[in-house]
Order: structure tokens, then C-alpha cells, then sequence
């Protein structure tokens, strides 16, 4: 899974969960979406898969550390996690 709100890079960028729970930068995607570009965010992200037709399902939740936004896109087998950065760096997953 993985979530982009946060980077470790850009300042107010977000960061994405793997499925085996670890964090990576949301340009790490572009194994799977060649096409990504310069996406720094859940909403540039959604607005991306929108654009190219996809359904996207889209799940957002309120936490102490911040706002968590799951999005999921069937058609590409996507399922991502987007988290604020200290949810990577108090897990030491960063």
C-alpha cells in the first residue's frame, strides 16, 4: 500500500507505504506509471489517473500525525498509502 503526502526530499511533499510496509518517495511509482512525472501529492496523483480514465477509489482518514489518504486504482492493480513523513520516521521505515 502507499500514501503521498509527504517526501523525505521536498518539503511538503508526501511519502508512499509499500505494500511490505515500508516508505518510499512517491517517484518511486514510475516502475508502474512510466508516465508519472512530477507528482508530488495524493490529489496531483488522483487528478493523473483521472485524466487517463481510470476509476479511482479514494479513502481519506484524519490521524495525530496527520492526514492519511489511501488510493486505490484497480485497472493498474494500484494500492497505495499516502502518509505525512513522521509516520515513516517514527517507524524508522524512512
Amino acid at each position: 500500500m502507499a500514501f503521498i503526502r509527504l517526501s523525505t526530499i521536498l518539503i511538503g511533499a508526501e511519502l508512499l507505504m509499500s505494500r511490505h510496509g515500508e516508505c518510499a518517495e512517491i517517484q518511486s511509482l514510475k516502475r508502474k506509471v512510466p508516465d508519472l512525472g512530477d507528482i508530488h501529492a495524493p490529489s496531483a496523483f488522483i487528478k493523473l489517473m483521472c485524466d487517463k480514465g481510470y476509476q479511482v477509489m479514494l479513502n481519506e482518514v484524519s490521524t495525530p500525525n496527520g492526514r492519511v489518504v489511501e488510493v486505490k486504482v484497480p485497472e493498474r492493480e494500484l494500492s497505495l498509502m499516502f502518509v505525512p513523513p513522521e509516520v515513516c520516521q517514527q517507524s524508522g521505515r524512512e
